[in-house]
């Protein structure tokens, strides 16, 4: 049985954001289904126990190992961190595992590369944002706004940075760590051109597109029943506050628009980390607001049979788009900016309203008062639905790769 390492910055029962989910539903397949010996490592932040303490634990038959680490990690630390780094490497020495995935690595770092390879681990990397490539991450400027770069150039990227040189180090050093990966994962096409663009190793770059959770056989009835209950369209959206995911463009728009015949469901996806979303003045607009608690991938069905529309203009090009796929499987319509990799399987006027990346507001509240006119959803049905593939055929992609990576190294050391 082949072993692999897994590293993540959140995990169950901290489940947030769609890296998270991806790692976790990836993870379970493989273990399942595939016949990979798992082992997780991820992060707590919990006071009452030493910085970098190691809490063990297991989730769906998989073991997970939280290193315990401080909230304040900033700067060097936060990608180059020895702490983490030797708790990483003491638990790879003792769990010698054939390949290290690694996710997010956001405060987790990269530091431990080297010590990988010498036990002949092989080093997979997914980018599931642009942590490698921008030092605030998601390539959101100074001013919060998408900077819009394709080849970054150090000397605009240095008018974001609070220390230029500091930005150059760090872009150089993950550089370098990126260099010494065996496999480069990117879950669409949009987001490996953009690394390409930036210096990745083409040879050793693949897209891994990423699954969503399908819809249950019995969710055309759960949908037919709650669509019975409406008269109004009902407008979904999956975001925090402020502008990066568009909930100020949802606002604005909203304002602009006289009828008042519509509900919004706003998901307070941040009760899953213990804190929350929800601002009723945030979100003054004229029709009705409902705050919806998070909901886990078992039930996702119902929050998606309880709207009509999706809401996703978001200001930044990102990397796939979970909560859209999510959608679009379900029979949604999608109002959405064409923001990268979210784009890849939208298609204007068939499944979707797709808004130029970089319009104003009008664009999004036309789409929105196009939807509230129409009123009955009843008879729509995505005829795209079936190019949204799930975590099985994720994870069966996942597996050939890394048998793969294994399966050169044996070639190579027959060969020598």
């Amino acid at each position: 049985m082949n072993k692999l390492l897994v590293i993540n910055l959140y995990y169950a029962p901290e489940s947030f954001g769609g890296a998270t989910i991806v790692v976790e539903q990836t993870a379970r397949r493989l273990r399942e289904i595939h016949n990979w010996s798992i082992l997780i490592v991820t992060t707590i932040r919990d006071h009452s126990l030493p910085r970098y303490a190691l809490r063990r634990y297991k989730i769906d038959g998989i073991d997970i190992i939280a290193i315990n680490v401080p909230a304040e990690l900033q700067g060097e630390a936060a990608y180059k961190n020895a702490e983490i780094a030797r708790r990483i490497v003491e638990i790879a020495r003792a769990f010698r595992p054939d390949i290290c995935h690694c996710h997010a690595l956001q405060v987790l770092g990269c530091d431990y590369f080297d010590e990988l390879r010498q036990i002949n681990t092989k080093i997979a990397v997914t980018a599931h944002d642009c942590w490698w490539i921008c030092e605030r991450q998601f390539m959101i400027n100074s001013d919060g706004f998408y900077c819009n770069q394709w080849a970054l150039n150090d000397a605009q990227c240095g008018q974001c940075s609070s220390d230029h040189r500091m930005q150059v180090k760090r872009n150089t050093y993950l550089k370098k760590q990126l260099d010494k990966v065996d496999l480069l994962l990117f879950p669409s096409d949009f987001h490996r051109n953009l690394h390409l663009e930036n210096g990745v190793n083409e040879d050793n770059s693949f897209v891994n597109k990423n699954g969503v959770t399908l819809p249950l056989p019995s969710y055309p009835d759960v949908r037919a029943q709650a669509l019975k209950r409406r008269s109004h369209t009902v407008f979904g959206f999956v975001g925090g506050p402020g502008g990066i995911k568009g909930s100020e463009q949802i606002i604005l728009a909203f304002n602009e628009i006289e009828q008042t015949d519509y509900t919004l469901q706003v998901v307070d996806a941040a009760g899953n980390v213990g804190s929350s979303w929800v601002d009723r003045d945030y979100w003054n607009i004229p029709g009705t607001v409902e705050f919806i608690p998070p909901y886990q991938q078992s039930v996702m069905d119902d929050f998606f049979a309880g709207i009509d529309v999706l809401l996703f203009p978001s200001q930044w090009k990102e990397s796939f788009g979970l909560t859209v796929r999510e959608a679009l499987v379900r029979n949604v319509w999608v109002i959405s900016t064409d923001s990268g990799g979210v784009a890849e399987d939208l298609e204007d006027g068939i499944n979707s309203s797709v808004i130029p990346f970089g319009s104003g507001v009008t664009e999004l509240r036309q789409c929105i008062e196009r939807a509230i006119d129409r009123k009955d959803w009843s008879a729509y049905e995505n005829p795209l639905a079936h190019r949204i593939r799930g975590f099985d055929e994720q994870a069966e992609e996942l597996s050939g790769y890394f048998h793969a990576v294994l399966e050169q190294e044996r070639l190579t050391a027959e060969t020598l």
